[in-house]
């Protein structure tokens, strides 16, 4: 684990060789690589202890339910309407 000290360190070296604007358009970009990161973490996790399913395979089911509705759907407007 990096101590005070070294964390000084790095925030100055990165000042000097990025300068304060590049600095903070980088901080906010590894900003949403380890909110990317986070999520994805969570999700593993979530499948991996519960059974939950990822997005991608939540999205895999949800189209596939939704084709069955839909052959359904067309068979039910295929029937002829009863005579009245």
């Amino acid at each position: 684990m990096l101590g005070f000290e070294e964390l000084i360190f790095i925030a100055i070296i990165a000042l000097v060789i990025l300068t304060p604007e590049k600095l903070t358009e980088f901080a906010r970009e590894i900003g949403k690589i380890y909110a990317e990161y986070k999520k994805a973490k969570r999700m593993i996790e979530l499948e991996v202890l519960y059974g939950v399913p990822s997005d991608e395979k939540l999205r895999e089911e949800m189209e596939k339910k939704f084709k069955e509705l839909e052959i359904e759907a067309e068979k039910l407007r295929s029937l002829k309407s009863p005579p009245r």
